[in-house]
């Protein structure tokens, strides 16, 4: 009855020591769950997608007198120093409507007191405000911090545009489009993606395209704060606050491998690329550009630092991946 009983244990012992040898063993000698695919000609955008705000030189105008308003200028228009924006027939002393309050106590000193409702300087015109204007003014990028940045939303714009208007109240603002900010954190590791003074594509809530000047790299936390600086116009430039950007790096053509298929020989970057006799070879590459995930190389031949010539990955070449 042992023995019976010994069996079944032995017998799973056996299985579990089979399965071992299937899994581990036999791959490592024979390479039976390696991985290829094939080489192929395309495009790759290496691009960094983050949480972006927007920073502006914005000025507030707040009407010194009371009355019924009369609007010159529409919203959205580029205007010259010295323009009437609007006019207020005066009326009945009347009391800073409450809705505005919080504008008013952000702003403080900073916002403009005007009668004759005219801009002092070349701007866009906009009726809306949500108090940042002046909290978040461009001199003040470099001390802001990225628990800062998460403050600003979208949703706090208040409009402007009213029948009557009380003394205090904010009437209009002028935002310079001559050069505005985007503020972005990127991971660590992508810092070789820039370089300062260089100017990138950027795309804005994927729908605006523009570009813009890369001004500061600093270190915050465990990210990279990029500044970047910009005369672009475009929609919701006067409102926007936070968007999601795209800020393309590079795009280059060639051919598309993927980086787990990379290692080193002599020093010297490769892949290993199936023979006529179903063996592979390693065989050098030359790395145009790339992201995490694939790399675009030169196809058949290229020419290494000293000039020679080495022939490479040619199109529809079966290339071993890491599994």
């Amino acid at each position: 009855m042992e023995k019976l009983r010994k069996k079944p244990v032995i017998a799973f012992v056996a299985l579990f020591a089979a399965l071992y040898v299937i899994i581990y063993v036999i791959p490592r000698v024979t390479g039976a769950l390696r991985f290829s695919y094939i080489a192929e000609y395309g495009g790759l955008e290496i691009s960094d997608n983050e949480d972006s705000y927007f920073i502006r030189n914005e000025k507030v105008y707040f009407s010194s007198i009371s009355g019924t308003e009369n609007r010159y200028i529409d919203e959205g228009k580029l205007i010259r120093r010295g323009t009437r924006v609007l006019n207020v027939e005066k009326g009945e002393e009347r009391s800073p409507d409450r809705e505005y309050a919080e504008i008013r106590d952000n702003i403080g000193k900073a916002g403009i007191s005007t009668s004759t409702f005219a801009s002092d300087s070349e701007g866009i015109v906009t009726y809306s405000a949500d108090g940042y204007e002046a909290v978040f003014s461009p001199e003040k990028i470099e001390k802001k911090k990225l628990v800062d940045f998460k403050k600003l939303d979208n949703d706090l714009s208040v409009q402007l545009k009213r029948g009557t208007v009380s003394t205090g109240d904010p009437v209009f603002k002028i935002v310079d489009r001559s050069g505005w900010y985007i503020v972005t954190y990127i991971p660590r590791n992508h810092k070789d993606r820039y370089s300062l003074s260089k100017k990138y594509p950027i795309v804005i809530d994927e729908k605006y395209d523009i570009k813009a000047t890369l001004k500061s790299i600093s270190d915050e936390g465990n990210k990279l704060k990029l500044v970047f600086e910009s005369d672009y116009y475009f929609k919701t430039f006067t409102t926007l606050r936070t968007a999601k950007v795209k800020i393309i790096t590079s795009e280059a053509n060639g051919l598309i491998i993927y980086n787990t298929s990379i290692t080193k020989k002599n020093g010297r970057k490769g892949v290993f690329v199936k023979q006529g006799n179903g063996k592979y070879r390693f065989t050098p590459i030359q790395i145009i550009t790339g992201d995490d995930e694939k790399s675009i190389i030169t196809k058949s031949i290229f020419y290494d630092e000293k000039g020679n010539v080495h022939n490479t990955v040619k199109n529809y070449d079966e290339i071993l991946k890491k599994a």
